[in-house]
């Protein structure tokens, strides 16, 4: 996806987001009465660099949630110009062809229409990012400043239905025409806050030598470690990219983590030797402590595996295969064995998670001393129906929950990246997750945790540290500034009252 600029009336050009479907919610209304113009507008790009509130002209109120509610199939209701509540404030995500997902900036859920209807006077209001049409939307500039905003699945319009100036107004999806005068309950004043959607990432600088990976890969699926006083990055290509820091901040080419490239690997990457999404833990149990998890596989292929490497100091240059592959994709029917990552769970098990689209994310129980997986069944963590992900996953135990990350949507494809980070949180290792709405992360729910916005686009293939200031969520993302290059974000997490974490 591209760099998107503040609203401006003279823009006139094309991008893209994703959809809602499945949830329940009211339906009512039909177009209000009051009349504007034949206009129906020119369809245009807006920013997602800050949030934004939506203002109806009809009504000169503000769309919100109802009650500020965390809850999946929450209408979206219009409140006082007056409030200053978060659910307010709308964070346009880019998708495809001009459409957006509108991201509720309190619930981080996005705007859908109930039950994905096509009809006429159908309820809008929020659900977690499940990548069904209903999420997209389009912004049609009109000629006095103001936006028509059309449901791409629909072809309706965001309405106040019947122009109300009450908080109880439906606010639901109507018919416009372009022959006769239409509703100005159907237009909308689209302000910025000056606020940025999200925390930039920290400022890093990563260095390249000619004797180590190459500069032109850049970072995917980051993981770091923290041995002492050095911090060691891991990433994707090569027989596993790896750099160095003191400082979390400048990071030094370090060459690789594998002494030498596992042949066995060979039978899937096509003998590119090139793997990929490592993950590094530390396990005091075993002989070597330090285990890699990574993946053989090439792009689009569920001829998959997974691999693991020891290490007794987790530095680059230092970790030996244990010689084989240690899970395929034929070991758990339907899943896709990349993307792997190890948990320790609060009774000292361990397991490992891994997956991708096909079948979506599952974990197994391993060998807490060998990290092999110990032949038991798989079990399924997080899915999307809709072939959206999620994939990358990473656990972490925190107060009690686990937090299940994943990414969501479209990876891989520079500033056209669709990536976003989401989250849901469970009481067991193996799950039900639930997003914070309360939708199954099986079902298609992942409440989001970081969008695309300024020059950060499609962050994702996420892991995170713990280290003196916190929790670090470590992250790829294409950076817009840098012709989209392959960028590392690193950004510290914070917990809201209810231990939900957020970007700080």
């Amino acid at each position: 996806m591209k760099i998107r600029n503040l609203i401006v009336a003279a823009l006139a050009a094309a991008l893209l987001v994703s959809g809602c479907g499945g949830c329940g919610g009211s339906s009512s209304g039909a177009s209000g009465t009051t009349t504007s113009s034949t206009d129906m507008g020119t369809l245009t790009t807006v920013g997602d660099t800050y949030t934004y509130t939506l203002t109806n002209a009809a009504s000169g109120m503000v769309l919100g949630i109802n009650n500020q509610s965390q809850a999946a199939s929450t209408d979206v209701v219009q409140e006082s110009s007056s409030a200053t509540t978060a659910d307010i404030d709308w964070h346009f995500l880019p998708m495809n062809n001009s459409e957006y997902n509108l991201e509720n900036m309190l619930t981080h859920q996005v705007m859908g229409i109930a039950s994905a209807s096509t009809s006429s006077g159908a309820q809008v209001l929020q659900y977690a990012d499940n990548g069904t049409a209903d999420h997209l939307w389009k912004f049609y500039l009109l000629t006095d400043g103001k936006y028509l905003i059309q449901n791409a699945n629909s072809g309706l319009y965001l309405e106040d239905a019947n122009s109300s100036t009450s908080t109880t107004a439906t606010i639901d999806q109507g018919t416009r025409s372009s022959s006769t005068t239409g509703c100005t309950c159907q237009e909308w004043t689209v302000t910025s806050t000056g606020t940025a959607a999200y925390t930039s990432p920290k400022t890093v600088t990563v260095s390249y030598t000619s004797t180590g990976d190459s500069a032109a890969t850049g970072i995917h699926d980051p993981a770091m470690i923290k041995v002492g006083t050095n911090y060691y990055l891991y990433s994707t290509h090569g027989t596993i990219h790896a750099h160095q820091s003191t400082d979390r901040s400048t990071f030094t080419d370090a060459g690789f983590a594998l002494m030498t490239l596992p042949t066995w690997s060979n039978t899937y990457t096509g003998g590119s030797g090139d793997l990929w999404a490592p993950d590094v833990s530390y396990h005091s149990a075993a002989t070597n402590p330090y285990w890699m998890y990574y993946a053989a596989s090439t792009s689009g292929s569920q001829t998959s595996a997974i691999g693991l490497a020891y290490s007794s100091t987790g530095a680059p240059d230092s970790f030996a295969d244990s010689g084989a592959a240690i899970y395929t994709s034929s070991m758990c029917s339907g899943a896709n064995a990349i993307d792997p990552s190890s948990v320790i769970d609060a009774s000292g098990n361990a397991w490992m998670v891994f997956g991708s689209w096909w079948n979506g994310i599952e974990i197994v129980p391993v060998n807490a001393t060998t990290g092999v997986p110990t032949g038991a069944a798989c079990t399924q963590l997080a899915y999307h129906s809709t072939s959206t992900g999620p994939e990358g996953a990473y656990i972490l135990y925190h107060g009690g929950y686990y937090y299940l990350f994943a990414s969501a949507d479209s990876c891989c494809a520079g500033t056209s990246s669709t990536y976003r980070i989401v989250m849901g949180r469970s009481t067991t290792v193996n799950g039900p997750y639930l997003d914070r709405g309360g939708v199954a992360m099986t079902a298609g729910g992942g409440t989001i945790l970081l969008s695309a916005h300024s020059n950060i686009n499609g962050p994702g293939g996420q892991s995170v540290l713990s280290d003196t200031d916190g929790y670090i969520l470590v992250y790829h993302y294409y950076d817009g500034n840098n012709n989209g290059y392959p960028a590392l974000g690193l950004n510290v997490l914070g917990w809201t009252s209810d231990n939900w974490p957020y970007i700080q």
